[in-house]
C-alpha cells in the first residue's frame, strides 16, 4: 500500500497554499530572498511573477524617495516659498506628483496581496510591463535589498536614540520639544495625531548623539511642547529646539491644538532664561518676524528663526548637516 496517499489535511492544505503564502510574503519583503533562492518562470511561473511585481513596486517608492529629497533641495535652495519662484513651482508640481504616485502605489500593493492570496496573477497597465523588464527588475531587486538595510539601519538607530534620550531627574544641557498634532493634513487626524516619541529620537538622531558626547549621559530631554517644557528648556538647556508650527499671530509658535494656545516673545516673563541658553531653534513658520524680540527675551542665546514658510525639508537637512557642529561648538 502506498502510504504517501494517506497525507494530513494540514499538510495538503500547506502544499497546496505554499505559493499563495510565499507571493502574499513578496509584498512584506520576502522577494529578494526568494530571488536569492532561485526562483523564476521554469519553476513557479505565478510566484515568479509576484516576485517581480512586488520588485516593481519598490520602484515605485524609489521615485517617491528620490523626488521627495529633491524638492527639499529645490526648497532649501531658493530659501523661500514665494509662490513666483520657478523651483518653488517645481517643487510644488513634484509634491502632487509624489501624492498620486503614493496613492497608485498604495492601491497596486493592495491589488498585489488581494491577487496573490487568491491564486491570481495581477495585470495593471504600464506597472505590469515594467515589472516584466529584466533591466528594471534587475535594478529594483539592488534598491530593495538597499532600502530593506536602511530600514535595519534605521531600527537601530531609533532605539539607540531612545535610550540616549531616556528622561533623567536631572535639568537637561539640550532640548527637543515638539507639537502634539499638526502632522497630518485630515482635519480628522490634523489635531489629534502625534507621532511616537522614538520617531523624534530618530529626526533628531545627530543631536542626541552629539550632546550625549558633549555633556554626558542623559543631557537629552525631548518632550511635547506646552507653555511649561518651553519655560523649562529655556531656563535650563543650552541648547532648544522647538519643532512646532507658527501661531495664527506671525512671530509666535503653536504651543497647543487643543485647546489651541500659541506663545509670543511677550510670554516669556524676566527670569524664564537661564544665563547658560547658548543656541535655540524656532523651526515655526514666520516666526523671524518677530526676531529681534526673541533674541531679546532669550538673550544670550543665538536665535535661528524663518520669517516666512519654513519647510521640513530643510529643517531635517539643518539637523543632519549642521545641528550637531552646533552642539558641540556650545560651550
Amino acid at each position: 500500500m502506498n502510504t504517501k496517499v494517506f497525507v494530513p489535511a494540514y499538510e495538503k492544505f500547506y502544499k497546496e497554499r505554499k505559493p499563495r503564502l510565499l507571493s502574499a510574503a513578496c509584498y512584506f519583503g520576502l522577494s529578494p530572498i526568494l530571488c536569492a533562492s532561485g526562483v523564476n518562470n521554469h519553476k513557479n511561473r505565478y510566484l515568479s511573477y509576484h516576485v517581480q511585481y512586488s520588485l516593481m513596486l519598490s520602484l515605485l517608492l524609489f521615485w517617491f524617495v528620490a523626488t521627495f529629497a529633491l524638492t527639499g533641495i529645490l526648497i532649501y535652495l531658493t530659501g523661500s516659498l514665494d509662490e513666483r519662484s520657478p523651483l518653488v513651482w517645481l517643487a510644488r508640481i513634484i509634491d502632487y506628483i509624489n501624492t498620486a504616485i503614493f496613492l497608485i502605489c498604495l492601491v497596486a500593493w493592495g491589488v498585489g496581496i488581494f491577487s496573490a492570496w487568491a491564486g491570481r496573477i495581477p495585470y495593471l497597465p504600464i506597472l505590469s510591463k515594467i515589472a516584466a523588464h529584466k533591466g528594471w527588475m534587475k535594478f529594483s531587486l539592488y534598491w530593495t535589498v538597499f532600502v530593506q538595510a536602511c530600514f535595519t539601519l534605521l531600527i537601530f538607530i531609533a532605539l539607540h536614540g531612545a535610550f540616549l534620550a531616556r528622561p533623567s531627574s536631572t535639568p537637561a544641557q539640550t532640548y527637543i520639544l515638539y507639537t502634539q498634532g499638526g502632522y497630518i493634513p485630515l482635519p480628522q487626524w490634523y489635531e489629534s495625531y502625534t507621532p511616537p516619541r522614538w520617531t523624534m529620537s530618530l529626526f533628531f538622531y545627530p543631536i542626541v548623539l552629539a550632546s550625549n558626547q558633549h555633556w554626558g549621559s542623559g543631557s537629552v530631554a525631548i518632550q511635547p511642547l506646552s507653555d511649561t517644557f518651553f519655560r523649562e528648556a529655556i531656563h535650563n538647556g543650552r541648547f532648544v529646539f522647538v519643532a512646532s508650527h507658527g501661531g495664527m499671530e506671525p512671530g509666535s509658535f503653536t504651543s497647543s491644538y487643543v485647546p489651541y494656545k500659541s506663545f509670543l516673545p511677550s510670554d516669556v516673563m524676566p527670569g524664564d532664561t537661564g544665563s547658560q541658553l547658548r543656541y535655540v531653534y524656532f523651526a515655526a513658520c514666520d516666526a523671524g518676524s518677530l526676531k529681534a524680540d526673541w533674541e531679546k527675551v532669550l538673550s544670550p542665546a543665538q536665535v535661528q528663526t524663518f520669517d516666512r514658510i519654513s519647510y521640513v525639508h530643510e529643517h531635517f537637512l539643518w539637523v543632519w548637516t549642521k545641528g550637531a557642529k552646533i552642539v558641540h561648538e556650545i560651550e
